[in-house]
């Protein structure tokens, strides 16, 4: 027996040393480990450390059965067994990490030569990690990195990567942080790397995660302890299971394509059907049957799970072309009666989607009397709603073929702005045409263009160009209105422990309701619901109809008006109402309240 020359006293100095020294590349694999003043060292880097100390470096061996039992029955060693070839992480080699990253590393420097394999171990876990959770398509890209490319200073952090096809944008990395001092793991984008996104992309990848509610996982150095390889891999595991979709959905929209479509002419902000005014004269179906599918396209009622699903002509006529892919639509319409364009607004990241998920969605409209409500809206302009169930008997795509985010409904332009050059749009036809970034530039600018005295008209005769006019209606969304309002008055009636001092539709001069008021001990406060897409037209509504409730003809009838919404408020909106209450001298306040969680959000 080659090891009988070692003893406990032999195997513990040894120990001592690797706790100084580290290990060798090359010995940082092993599947045996044994556990020696309660830590875990590598079972033959072990035993040659040992013969080392008596200088016995001319004995080889292999990890086997016979040499093992004489650690376990002669030294009286506990062993350890780990397929992968390594132990979990350690609390005091992270620690030592976290102590030296970012320090300088001179070969040359006698201090510095025990930094390389003090980390050789921790970057082979981590990597290793990173191998166990690349399955499914996944490609894995290691990170043995341990200094820093230009100044040769210990890196602070290891991260491999685990990505499809190629490893060029986005991937799921797990890492060790040593300066914030955790392990963790997320779907990510490279940002400061020689293979960085552009600033567009970018933006897609920040505005994503804020979309999905993206997480970090990050696990504290202090609570790694409590974690095993079995855990920490089913659970990143979990987590790129969840977010693979995510992950296909986010390379579509990095490389997705900018396009400009025509959608029918609609005078109720395609919230509902308008009826044939302004349709298009030329053959076509909206001709015909007097309304286009797009007619509902911006209806925040019909909401799933954040996502609006709607329609669009230029998609369906190419259909499987386009299923699966992702753009950012510039909208016009067309007015027949004026023969005027306008531009509505750009849609980002709108994707097309297959005939299974449109059947689905389907479903939940019906399921929801949404469907049937669509064909009351078309009844109510005397149109024939049973076409609908025509177009939908064997194609779900004929009324349902994209999504989109439904949170952009809330930023919609609060008018059309008239296109005034004819060469802006290429042509008026259903179909999805390239436009140029400079032209989406030229009318979101409009769109946004401040007080203007020079962009009036001097002329008094409204035939000519004095007057601009979208010819469209904002519409207030009923259910969101109602639902709000049931929601609204429960709570406050819980909140304020009595159903006595808080009504809805009390009656205000002229015959108006008002939609919630609360009694006080020292007057009354008002509450005006309004559920707009644009929180802009509820404030500019709201206002106006809490200040005649409260003072027409000349009395003040509350204490307090609050204008109440279902949307949160952005740094704009925020500053302007502070501005409206600074000007206007009233106590006079904003609610956001949110309906599905019967909670005041946030007051200003």
């Amino acid at each position: 027996m080659k090891l009988d020359i070692l003893t406990q006293n032999l195997v513990e100095n040894a120990a001592n040393l690797i706790d100084q020294e580290g290990i060798p590349k090359d010995h940082v694999w092993s599947q045996h480990y044994f556990i020696v003043n309660e830590k875990e060292y590598p079972f033959k880097y072990l035993a040659y450390r040992a013969l080392r100390i008596i200088g016995r470096t001319d004995i080889k061996f292999e990890s086997n059965d016979p040499y093992r039992n004489y650690f376990k029955e002669a030294l009286g060693y506990k062993m350890t067994y780990y397929e992968g070839g390594y132990n979990f992480f350690t609390l005091e080699e992270l620690q030592y990490y976290n102590s030296v990253f970012n320090k300088p590393y001179r070969k040359d420097e006698p201090a510095h030569q025990v930094y390389p394999n003090k980390l050789y171990p921790l970057i082979a876990k981590v990597n290793y990690w990173a191998a166990q959770v690349a399955t499914d398509g996944y490609k894995l890209k290691k990170d043995s990195n341990w200094l820093t490319a230009f100044s040769a200073n210990i890196a602070p952090y290891m991260w491999p990567r685990v990505f499809k096809e190629e490893d060029k944008d986005i991937f799921f990395n797990v890492e060790v942080n040593a300066p914030n001092q955790f392990i963790g793991y997320k779907l990510d984008g490279y940002i400061k790397t020689k293979k960085e996104l552009n600033d567009e992309q970018k933006g897609i990848l920040w505005d994503f995660k804020n979309e999905i509610d993206w997480q970090w996982i990050k696990i504290k150095f202090s609570d790694v302890p409590n974690y095993t390889w079995e855990r920490l891999i089913a659970e990143t595991k979990a987590y790129i299971k969840a977010y693979d979709q995510h992950y296909d959905h986010l390379r579509k929209r990095l490389y997705k394509e900018k396009r400009l479509a025509r959608i029918t002419w609609n005078t109720n902000g395609w919230i509902k059907p308008s009826g044939r005014a302004g349709k298009a004269l030329s053959k076509s179906h909206e001709n015909d049957h007097g309304f286009g599918h797009e007619e509902w396209l911006f209806d925040t009622d019909q909401i799933i799970e954040k996502l609006k699903y709607g329609f669009l002509e230029p998609i369906h006529k190419f259909k499987s072309k386009y299923t699966g892919k992702v753009f950012d639509l510039s909208l016009f319409t067309r007015n027949s009666l004026n023969v005027t364009q306008y531009w509505v607004t750009t849609l980002k990241n709108v994707e097309v989607i297959s005939p299974e998920e449109a059947a689905a969605v389907l479903q939940d409209y019906r399921d929801n009397g949404w469907f049937d409500q669509m064909k009351q809206d078309l009844k109510a302009v005397d149109l024939d709603g049973t076409m609908l169930d025509q177009w939908v008997k064997t194609d779900p795509t004929a009324l349902i073929n994209i999504k989109f985010n439904a949170a952009q409904l809330t930023d919609l332009p609060l008018q059309l702005i008239e296109v005034d050059n004819p060469d802006d749009i290429p042509a008026d036809h259903y179909v999805l045409y390239h436009v140029d970034e400079k032209l989406t530039g030229k009318y979101e600018a409009k769109i946004k263009q401040p007080f203007s005295f020079g962009s009036g008209s001097m002329e008094a005769d409204l035939k000519k160009r004095g007057k601009r006019k979208s010819y469209t209606t904002e519409r207030e969304m009923e259910f969101r209105h109602n639902d709000l309002q049931e929601k609204l008055l429960l709570f406050l009636q819980d909140q304020y422990k009595s159903k006595e001092d808080v009504k809805r539709e009390c009656t205000a001069y002229g015959g108006c309701r008002i939609d919630i008021t609360r009694k006080t001990d020292t007057g009354y406060i008002f509450y005006e619901i309004k559920t707009y897409n644009n929180l802009l037209t509820s404030i500019r509504l709201g206002i106006g109809q809490l200040l005649e409730y409260n003072l027409f003809p000349q009395a003040q009838q509350a204490e307090q008006m609050i204008l109440v919404s279902d949307q949160a408020a952005t740094q704009e909106i925020r500053d302007y109402i502070l501005h409206l209450k600074s000007f206007i001298k009233l106590n006079f306040s904003y609610m956001h309240f949110d309906p599905k969680l019967c909670k005041i959000i946030s007051e200003i």
